[in-house]
């Protein structure tokens, strides 16, 4: 109907619902950022009609209202996007935006923070870890039980995580590796990420490739010179897989000057992770999304 709200539907994971370490939920169970196969399939059979996000950057170019319907858009370029979303979508005569971070790929050499933090929860061997926090505490915490571990991943822990320096990151990652047995194998890319050639794969099936930085900072939280790289990089990473380039901010993080280094990289379009429809008065480069989440998943903020 002309009435229903325009949508843009925010995925990430897609997994199947197994136990991790201690027979607990995996941490994007936890999280809320990973949906089963058939929960996947269940949320774009239920969404209406899905839109691709071309359809939406025009109207709003031409400052028209944007048709009514669910865009759907992926982050992170994880193996299962190729592997099982795009093929799910594209029997159903779908496509979606995928936005890659261009530095975190099945070649690379590391994982995103977040990412490494998540699989050293998800394999530990010991059932307490510790952590150094900023400002000198630290925090002390079990890893054998829901209460527990959903304080690790949705916590004060985690919070300091994102907002700490490089080098407060780097040291808490390293205490809770160690601290927990959830060893980092050296491989962690290559069996989270797909190859940059393997981007293609997700055109050739009807998809669109975006961008999302090149190694998923807060971009808030850098330099003029860093925003610029990152920025920059990853957008012309996108451009060769077909025409313009839609953004999505690391992590919902942007201000105006993000805002303005994503504009000069040439993006069509940028979403954040702020809920709400899309309207005409939509800014192209402050769209909404909606947080998709499983149906066991806790609530809380997005981060």
């Amino acid at each position: 109907m002309a009435s229903d709200p325009t949508r843009i539907l925010m995925l990430h994971r897609v997994l199947d619902d197994a136990p991790a370490a201690f027979h607990l939920p995996s941490c994007y169970r936890l999280r809320g950022t990973a949906l089963t196969a058939a929960e996947l399939a269940q949320v774009v059979d239920q969404a209406g009609p899905i839109l691709p996000l071309e359809a939406v950057e025009r109207a709003l170019a031409e400052g028209l209202e944007p048709p009514a319907g669910a865009v759907l858009t992926f982050d992170d370029g994880y193996r299962e996007h190729l592997d099982v979303v795009a093929p799910i979508l594209a029997e159903r005569g779908h496509s979606a935006t995928f936005y890659v971070a261009a530095g975190l790929h099945g070649e690379a050499d590391g994982a995103a923070l977040v990412d490494a933090w998540y699989w050293s929860l998800d394999h530990a061997t010991e059932r307490v870890a510790q952590v150094p926090l900023p400002g000198g505490r630290t925090y002390r915490g079990r890893l054998d039980s829901l209460e527990a571990k959903t304080a690790w991943v949705v916590g004060e822990p985690k919070a300091a995580l994102l907002g700490g320096t490089p080098a407060q990151q780097a040291a808490m990652l390293e205490a809770l590796v160690m601290t927990s047995g959830g060893a980092l194998p050296t491989d962690l890319a290559a069996r989270l990420y797909l190859r940059p050639a393997e981007w293609a794969g997700l055109v050739g099936l009807g998809m669109r490739v975006g961008a999302h930085s090149l190694r998923h900072p807060r971009l808030t939280q850098v330099d003029d010179d860093r925003l610029q790289a990152e920025v920059w990089g990853s957008v012309n990473a996108a451009r060769p897989f077909g025409g313009a380039v839609a953004f999505a901010y690391p992590d919902g993080a942007f201000d105006d000057r993000v805002v303005q280094a994503v504009i000069d990289a040439g993006a069509s379009s940028a979403v954040t992770c702020a809920p709400g429809p899309v309207t005409r008065r939509a800014c192209r480069w402050r769209l909404p999304r909606v947080f998709v989440r499983p149906p066991t998943a806790r609530a809380g903020s997005w981060t």
